[in-house]
Formats: structure tokens, sequence, C-alpha cells
């Protein structure tokens, strides 16, 4: 018996397991239903409740406000189209100024890049130099011509160096 209570107090592990397994099996008492509570409905029963509810609504329905005339509402429609007509004409005027002075400052920008770029296209300068222009033929030729010069395929290494 000092063995096995041993055995326990060295597993700690164990010992929560087993309070465990006690606390679930005392807490499983089934509780009576709470009197207060409605008794459960099955789902045809509710549907047929709000049918009959959506039914009823129908029926009361207020009738629906007099409609206005014609002519009122013609002289409103017109009122709020000038309206808007009005804004947008005022919106694409803002629009076309912005768009003006949009482009004059892109002409301004364009004309001081070309001035710089003028002044550094020097040909005598040390700093800028128009590097070597090479075509699609002139490169394929190379290609061909370091293949030839090279050495032969069967001395150069076949892996790749790893970077």
């Amino acid at each position: 018996m000092g063995d096995f209570i041993d055995f326990f107090l060295k597993n700690p592990f164990l010992i929560i397991v087993l309070i465990g397994i006690l606390t679930s099996m005392l807490g499983k008492k089934k509780q009576p239903q709470d009197p207060n509570t409605p008794p459960k409905k099955k789902w045809q029963e509710v549907m047929q409740e709000l049918q009959g509810e959506m039914q009823g609504n129908q029926q009361q329905t207020p009738a629906p406000a007099p409609v206005r005339k014609v002519e009122q509402q013609a002289a409103q429609a017109a009122e709020v189209i000038d309206e808007t007509t009005n804004e947008a004409n005022k919106r694409i005027a803002e629009l076309r100024r912005l768009q003006q002075k949009y482009d004059q400052e892109r002409l301004y920008q364009k004309a001081k890049a070309d001035q710089l770029t003028s002044t550094i296209a020097d040909n005598n300068s040390p700093v800028y130099r128009k590097g070597p222009s090479f075509g699609k033929k002139q490169l394929i030729d190379g290609i061909i011509m370091s293949e030839v010069l090279g050495p032969p395929r069967a001395k150069r290494s076949l892996q790749r160096s790893r970077r």
C-alpha cells in the first residue's frame, strides 16, 4: 500500500488526471428544467406562427398616401436637373483649369530637364560620357567569338560555381 501511495505522489500528472475524472463523474448530475423557461417548439410550429403573423400584418397595412400631382413632380425634377447641371458645369470648368495648370507645369519641367541634359551632354566633360552601344547582331557575334576563341568545352568545368 505504501508503494502505491509513493507511486501516485511521484507522478503529479497522474494525480491531476484522476482529479479531473472524479470531478467530471460527480458533475454530471442531471439538472431539472427551469419552470420559467418556455417549452421548446418544433420548427414547423414556429414557421406556421410566423406565416399567420405575416398574413395579419398584410391585412392591417394602411392605405397608400395620396400621389402628388404630375405637374408638381415634373417641376421639382426640372429644378433638380438644373441644379445638377450647374454643379456639373462648375466642376467641368474647374477640372479644365486644373488640366491647363498641369500642362503648363509639365511643359516647364520638360524644358528644365532638357536644359540640364544639354548642359551635361558636353562631349569633353569627364563626368558624362556616352557608353558603348551594341546592337543585337554585335552581341550575337561577340558570344560566337567567345566560344570560338575561348577554351574548349571539354576543358571547362561542367558545374557552375556557387555564389
